[in-house]
C-alpha cells in the first residue's frame, strides 16, 4: 500500500473515532456522568431555566462539593456541556460566563479597606494574599480548572477561538477574551514548547494537519507534500507536551545554493532535489500558525531563531538565511492609495497616471520594463515607507520580519504568479535578511525608531534608479 493510501486510511479511521467517541472519550470515559450531570439544558440556552441551571452548574465548578474527582468531573462536564452546545448556545454560554462571574467591586473595596487600615506590619503578608484572591475573576478560576485535563489546553485555546469571532459583535466578552489569553501566555511559553521536525515518515495524521492549516502556499496534493519534504526540503514545528500531537506553529525551509525569486520554481515537483549538505542558503517560505486561538501570542519570532540555530549546528555550509515571503496588502493598499492620495505618484516621481498604473496591475505578464519599474518602485515605498498607527510597517508580514531583526535584501518581480500572488502583491514577494549578527541591532532599531534595514538595491528601486 501506497503512502498516500496509508495516510487516506488513517485519516479516516481517526475521523471515525472522533465522530463515535466524541469529546466524553476524551475527557475521560465520563459520559454517563456528564449527561447526568448536564441535565435537560438545552443546546440553545434558549431560556431562562437554562440559564439559571448554567449558572447553577457553573458554581458547582466554582465551589465544588466534595474532593477532588468531584471536582474534576463537575469541569469534565462543563467542558462537554458547552461542546454539546449550538453557536447560539455557546454565546449565551460565553455571556453567562463574562456577566455572572465577574470580580466583585464591593469584595475588593473591603479587602483594600482592611489592608489600608491594617497597623501589623506582620499581617501585610495576609492581607496582601487576601487582596490577590479577589482580583482573580470567579470566571478565571473556572477556566483554570480546565488546564489540568489531558485536552483541558485545548479546549481553552479553541474556546479563544470561539470569542475572537464574537468579541466585536459582543462587547461584553472582551474582558473574557483578555482572562483566556492572560492564560494561554503563562501555558504557552517557549520554553515549555519541543521544535521538532516533521518529515514524510511522522504519522499520517499528522502529515494531514501540514495540508490541513498551510496557510501561505496551499498543498495542492499528496505528491506536492511529499516534494516540500524531500532532503533539501525541511518542517519544523512548535509542540506543547499538553497538546502532543498538534503543531501549534511550523515553518518550511528550502536548502539552495542562491536565494530563490519565485515560488512557483521553489515548489516545482519536476526540479531535482538537491544535495543538502552542499547548500550556501536556507530559505524560509512559509509560517503557519495552526491555532487562532492563539492569535496574538508570538511563536514565530522564535520558532525561526529555535530553527536558524539548528541548521547552524547541522549545515555548516549554510551562511545565509532569507525568506520567501508574500506582500499581502501591497495591491490593496495600492488601490485605495491611487484613489485617496491625489498627490502619491508625483511625490514618487512617477509619470505613470492612476489609470495607467491600474491597468498595469491587471496586465503584468505583458508589462514594458517602465511599467515593471513603476511597480517595484511602488512596492518598495510601500514596504519602507507606509506605517501602520503604531508607526510600524503596515504590512503585516513585512512588521513581523522587521520586529525580528530582518532587513530588506531584495524584491522580486513574477515572483508568485498565483492567483492569490497576483491578486494581493501583482505577483511580487520580497527576501527578507536574516543576518545573524546584525539581528540584535535590526531589531531595536526598528522597535525603537522604526527604522526598516533594507539593501542598496531597494534603496536604488525606491529612487528609481
Amino acid at each position: 500500500m501506497t503512502k498516500e493510501s496509508l495516510v487516506k486510511t488513517d485519516i479516516a479511521q481517526v475521523e471515525d473515532k472522533k465522530a463515535v467517541s466524541g469529546f466524553f472519550k476524551i475527557f475521560g470515559g465520563v459520559a454517563d456522568a456528564v449527561r447526568s450531570w448536564i441535565g435537560n439544558i438545552g443546546p440553545d440556552l434558549s431560556n431562562s431555566r437554562d440559564i439559571d441551571s448554567l449558572v447553577l452548574k457553573m458554581n458547582e465548578c466554582l465551589n465544588p462539593k466534595g474532593g477532588e474527582v468531584s471536582a474534576r468531573k463537575n469541569t469534565v462536564s462543563l467542558g462537554n456541556l458547552y461542546l454539546s452546545l449550538s453557536e447560539k448556545g455557546k454565546i449565551k454560554f460565553l455571556q453567562t460566563l463574562a456577566e455572572k462571574f465577574s470580580l466583585n467591586k464591593a469584595e475588593i473595596d473591603e479587602k483594600i479597606k482592611e489592608y489600608r487600615e491594617n497597623q501589623n506590619p506582620e499581617l501585610n503578608y495576609k492581607f496582601e494574599q487576601d487582596l490577590v484572591k479577589v482580583l482573580e475573576s470567579p470566571r478565571s478560576k473556572i477556566l483554570k480548572q480546565f488546564i489540568s485535563l489531558p485536552e483541558g489546553l485545548k479546549f481553552i485555546v479553541d474556546m479563544r477561538s470561539d470569542v475572537l469571532k464574537l468579541k466585536n459583535q459582543y462587547k461584553e466578552l472582551n474582558r473574557l477574551e483578555s482572562e483566556l489569553k492572560s492564560i494561554l501566555l503563562s501555558w504557552v511559553d517557549v520554553d515549555l514548547l519541543d521544535l521538532r521536525q516533521i518529515t514524510w515518515d511522522s504519522p499520517a495524521s499528522l502529515l494531514e494537519k501540514l495540508i490541513k492549516y498551510e496557510a501561505v502556499h496551499k498543498i495542492s496534493s499528496w505528491g506536492d507534500l511529499k516534494n516540500r519534504l524531500d532532503s533539501d526540503r525541511l518542517c519544523f514545528a512548535f509542540f506543547h507536551y499538553k497538546i502532543p500531537n498538534e503543531p501549534l506553529i511550523f515553518v518550511e525551509v528550502a536548502l539552495m545554493d542562491g536565494i530563490a525569486d519565485s515560488i512557483q520554481h521553489l515548489l516545482d515537483e519536476s526540479v531535482p532535489s538537491s544535495d543538502p549538505s552542499s547548500a550556501s542558503t536556507a530559505i524560509f517560505y512559509s509560517i503557519s500558525n495552526t491555532q487562532a486561538g492563539l492569535s496574538g501570542i508570538s511563536l514565530g519570532n522564535f520558532l525561526i531563531k529555535r530553527v536558524v540555530e539548528k541548521l547552524s549546528q547541522e549545515f555548516k555550509s549554510i551562511k545565509t538565511y532569507v525568506t520567501l515571503s508574500p506582500i499581502p496588502g501591497f495591491t490593496k493598499w495600492l488601490k485605495e492609495s491611487l484613489s485617496q492620495d491625489i498627490t502619491l505618484l508625483s511625490k514618487l516621481n512617477i509619470k505613470q497616471s492612476s489609470a495607467e498604473i491600474l491597468e498595469s496591475i491587471e496586465q503584468l505578464k505583458t508589462n514594458t520594463e517602465c511599467e515593471k519599474q513603476c511597480l517595484l518602485k511602488l512596492c518598495a515605498h510601500y514596504l519602507l515607507k507606509v506605517k501602520n498607527s503604531s508607526g510600524g510597517a503596515y504590512d503585516p508580514v513585512a512588521h513581523f520580519h522587521f520586529s525580528n531583526g530582518a532587513s530588506i535584501k531584495q524584491l522580486n518581480w513574477m515572483a508568485d504568479v498565483s492567483e492569490k500572488g497576483i491578486s494581493q502583491s501583482a505577483g511580487m514577494m520580497v527576501n527578507y535578511l536574516y543576518e545573524l549578527s546584525k539581528i540584535d541591532n535590526n531589531h531595536e532599531s526598528y522597535m525603537v525608531n522604526k527604522v526598516v534595514s533594507h539593501s542598496k538595491q531597494v534603496s536604488s528601486m525606491l529612487k528609481g534608479k
